[in-house]
């Protein structure tokens, strides 16, 4: 079967929804921070994985927000991971137990109660041969460049956020995750979302 692209899929499926293909289009960015010299060696220390200054610009102005998230990589394999927050401060932070400190707990082997398994993460994204320490951070290959987007409440649901409760919100975005979900499941992408719909 011939291997598709992120955003060709986005082209086929969201025709008929139009804000949120093009927002994806023109507001992805690279996830992880990377060494200088070396465009796809991410760097990390005990805290969790940095952000790209890009992905820091973008994250910072809807991290307090009710989101959607799409992190993807385009070459090879193409994986992604479809998630939705509705917490202030948002989940991709170094210091809390979740994705950018969990993928740096599982290579540090420091895992701790509470952190989720992103190991399939590393595997599909990182070439854990290459980790190596650079000054007081490490860095580790990775197999693709990483793409991050923040999706905005107002992108993928008609609905006025203001006008809604807090469980309102929490189903749209439960909702809408679990369509997407439901949606690159049926593609030639590999999903490395854990829950199944």
């Amino acid at each position: 079967m011939e291997q598709k692209s992120v955003i060709e899929v986005w082209n086929n499926k969201f025709d008929t929804v139009g804000n949120i293909k093009l927002y994806v289009e023109k507001n992805l960015v690279p996830l992880f921070k990377t060494l200088s010299n070396e465009h796809l060696t991410a760097v990390f220390d005990e805290k969790g994985f940095f952000f790209s200054s890009a992905a820091v610009a973008k994250y910072n102005l809807i991290k307090s927000e009710p989101h959607l998230y799409i992190a993807f990589t385009k070459d090879n394999i193409e994986t992604m991971y479809i998630g939705k927050s509705f917490q202030k401060g948002g989940r991709w932070k170094r210091s809390h137990y979740y994705h950018l400190g969990t993928l740096a707990h599982h290579l540090q082997n420091s895992i701790i109660k509470g952190d989720q398994n992103h190991s399939h993460w590393i595997d599909a994204w990182m070439n854990v041969n290459s980790i190596k320490r650079v000054g007081n951070t490490n860095s580790i290959d990775l197999k693709s460049e990483v793409f991050v987007v923040f999706i905005p409440f107002e992108v993928y649901s008609e609905r006025e956020l203001l006008k809604l409760t807090k469980e309102e919100i929490k189903a749209v975005n439960h909702s809408v995750e679990g369509q997407l979900i439901s949606f690159f499941s049926s593609q030639n992408i590999r999903l490395l979302n854990v829950q199944s719909v």
